[in-house]
């Protein structure tokens, strides 16, 4: 098995590395990472054939998504799927902190929301952070957080939006 064969991803129509990169670390996750070491960890990925990427706006609070996108900017977009997750925007005084974060953004935070306007803000957030034009799954993240919302609004929202 090589982490760059492609395989299928479920009924979607992608095809993925069988290796994927979490960019979870990127954002800080428990240590602090310098942006030169976030650019060459995506660098030497692409090197391996990785071509599997999920972040998401809470890993630094935005950080993560920002790095990302930079580092595949230069990437021909059809060559590698992205995935995104929603359920929480990042905003000044943004009360769902969380102390895994090393070094997060100064006077942003992320809030939980669920709702159908949420999941769309979330999106587009998503994509000025990234500077690309689409990413190619959405995940809602956290559902039990407030499931009730999640199943009646935001996955409303995610099939309005696909596919994905």
């Amino acid at each position: 098995m090589r982490a760059d064969d492609l395989v299928s991803l479920g009924r979607t129509g992608l095809r993925v590395s069988r290796l994927g990169l979490g960019l979870a670390s990127l954002g800080g996750l428990f240590a602090p990472v310098p942006e030169e070491q976030a650019a060459a960890t995506l660098d030497r990925a692409w090197q391996l054939g990785v071509r599997l990427y999920d972040t998401a706006p809470v890993y630094g609070y935005g950080r993560s998504e920002t790095r990302t996108g930079v580092a595949l900017a230069t990437r021909p977009r059809d060559t590698f799927v992205l995935c995104t997750k929603v359920g929480r925007i990042i905003e000044p005084g943004g009360t769902d902190t969380q102390p895994i974060w090393a070094d997060p953004p100064p006077g942003v935070g992320p809030r939980l929301d669920y709702s159908y306007a949420g999941v769309l803000r979330c999106v587009e957030e998503s994509l000025e952070r990234l500077g690309l034009d689409r990413v190619d799954v959405l995940h809602v993240h956290d559902p039990d957080e407030d499931f009730t919302t999640a199943v009646f609004e935001a996955y409303r929202a995610l099939a309005d939006l696909g596919p994905f």
